[in-house]
């Protein structure tokens, strides 16, 4: 290779470095800029919370028999369900009035689950039992073999402080309140200063 091709290419390579060394400093420089950004928003936010919330933490559908339209959509293996058959099915749940409360035909998709496996509640672990794909059923479910009776002693005390990312992301701590845990939504029934 000649002197000056050599010269070229290395004159391209140091071009490249540097360029990439600048890429990376204006990377840096505005990962540094968000942070300080998302650090003055959370000193703005941080408000010192004092007082307690007393949240009601009985299941929100405790105490209440549900109506369960099922649909077997698929079996993984065998004809029909059994004690740890992995499963798919389509389903509506309803209350003894009529109120729908959930739905996979509404989200378009199924709902899988292994058979006896506490995936599900009791009373639907119960009802999928020997059914066959294709096969619909509705069942009642009580209480017990659903989310419980519901048990006006079960409730919890928090200091305000503990649901501090609550406020942030717009909740009031206030009686009335739902808040959306894992749990599904928890009511706060008492609130103290």
């Amino acid at each position: 290779m000649k002197k000056s091709t050599k010269m070229i290419v290395l004159l391209l390579a140091l071009s490249l470095l540097w360029s990439c060394s600048t890429e990376k400093k204006e990377q840096n420089t505005n990962i540094l800029d968000t942070n300080k950004e998302n650090s003055m928003k959370k000193e703005k936010n941080t408000e010192i919370l004092s007082g307690t919330v007393t949240i009601d933490v009985n299941h929100p559908l405790a105490g209440k028999t549900l109506i369960f339209d099922i649909e077997m959509v698929k079996i993984d293996k065998g004809e029909v369900v059994t004690n740890g058959s992995k499963v798919e099915v389509n389903y509506t749940g309803s209350l003894e009035d009529g109120t729908k409360f959930d739905s996979s035909w509404d989200r378009n998709e199924t709902l899988p689950f292994t058979a006896w496996a506490w995936q599900m509640i009791k009373g639907f672990d119960k009802a999928v039992m020997g059914m066959k794909v294709g096969d619909k059923k509705t069942v009642k479910i009580a209480p017990k073999d659903a989310y419980g009776e519901y048990d006006k002693n079960n409730v919890q005390k928090f200091p305000k402080e503990q649901l501090k990312g609550f406020v942030a992301a717009g909740y009031k701590l206030e009686v009335g309140v739902e808040l959306p845990t894992q749990m599904g939504l928890v009511k706060i029934i008492a609130v103290d200063e």
